[in-house]
């Protein structure tokens, strides 16, 4: 008995593939790093504003003693950016050569004490001084160094 190759198949149905796998809903580590990627830029954007509002009152110190050109008018804003960083117990009773060592211990090379009288001339003197670019300089030069703090500073007073 022979049989041929047709009769030996068996009628079965055609072959069904599954669906493919869909992209939604995706797994829970996907989810996960999608939350840790926002975090992220939301913990860097939030310290890009920090620090731009922390630094907002020495920009506006810098720019504005550079568009003056009076020492006098310098000095003022230096007083006034140093009232926004220190506390303003410590800083605002300080005058003459306590408010003169105060400045210069927030930076590493004093600018203000070695040169008091000088100071004293270029504020309370209305001519003008030859020097006068040099002083507003040292107040550019302090504001850029010692704004803002840091954390180890001496105290005076």
């Amino acid at each position: 008995m022979s049989t041929t190759n047709k009769e030996s198949l068996l009628p079965l149905n055609p072959m069904h593939l599954p669906e493919l796998p869909s992209w939604f809903p995706i797994a829970w580590g996907w989810w996960a790093s999608v939350g840790g990627t926002l975090l992220c830029l939301l913990t860097l954007w939030l310290a890009y504003r920090w620090n731009k509002k922390r630094l907002a009152p020495k920009k506006a110190a810098l720019r504005l003693i550079q568009a003056g050109g009076k020492p006098a008018e310098a000095f003022e804003l230096l007083r006034q950016a140093a009232l926004c960083y220190y506390p303003r117990e410590e800083v605002a009773k300080l005058t003459g050569k306590e408010w003169y060592a105060f400045l210069d211990t927030q930076v590493k090379s004093p600018l203000f004490l070695d040169n008091y009288e000088l100071w004293q001339v270029a504020l309370y003197s209305k001519e003008p001084l030859i020097n006068a670019s040099e002083l507003v300089s040292h107040c550019s030069q302090w504001v850029d160094e010692a704004l803002p703090p840091k954390r180890r500073r001496a105290k005076v007073g």
